[in-house]
């Protein structure tokens, strides 16, 4: 009981504020594109992930958490994956509002492993929150997961 309090309370006093923390995070991912199986089945629809996200001071981030992925089933799995931020913000959309840009990749462990490449923004949307938009192309041997573009956004807290 005592490490799921400890669960409990990292996952609610940490913040992105700052370099080297551990944040919350939370994205929602819909598919825009999507193959369709050999069956017909339009396969994936959408994904939901809860993370916990460290980053480093060097601007590296590493993530893992549970994803759920709604669909023709529905499969819940583990996720891990990392990201590479920016420097210094790529642009800011009003004064004291910076966006970064990142690169990343990760594996999720569904019926078939899933591994994708991601590219995306990190909007500040105040000192303590971080808005993520991201695309991710899944790649995996089943057809299931195959070939999926997926379109996310996350917030890290």
């Amino acid at each position: 009981m005592k490490p799921l309090l400890l669960a409990a309370l990292v996952l609610l006093s940490a913040n992105a504020s700052a370099e080297g923390q551990i944040a919350s995070l939370v994205s929602f991912q819909s598919a825009a594109a999507r193959p369709d199986t050999a069956d017909g089945q339009k396969n994936v629809t959408s994904i939901l992930d809860a993370s916990m996200e460290y980053t480093l001071p060097e601007n590296i981030s590493f993530y893992g958490g549970f994803s759920f992925v709604i669909g023709e089933t529905f499969e819940s799995s583990v996720s891990l994956g990392s990201r590479f931020y920016s420097a210094t913000p790529a642009f800011q959309i009003f004064p004291g509002i910076p966006m970064w840009s990142f690169l990343g990749g990760g594996v999720s462990f569904l019926d078939d492993t899933v591994f994708y490449p991601e590219a995306g923004f990190r909007v500040a949307t105040s000192d303590a929150s971080r808005l993520d938009v991201f695309v991710r192309i899944l790649n995996s041997s089943s057809e299931t997961y195959d070939r999926h573009v997926m379109i996310g956004a996350g917030l890290t807290f």
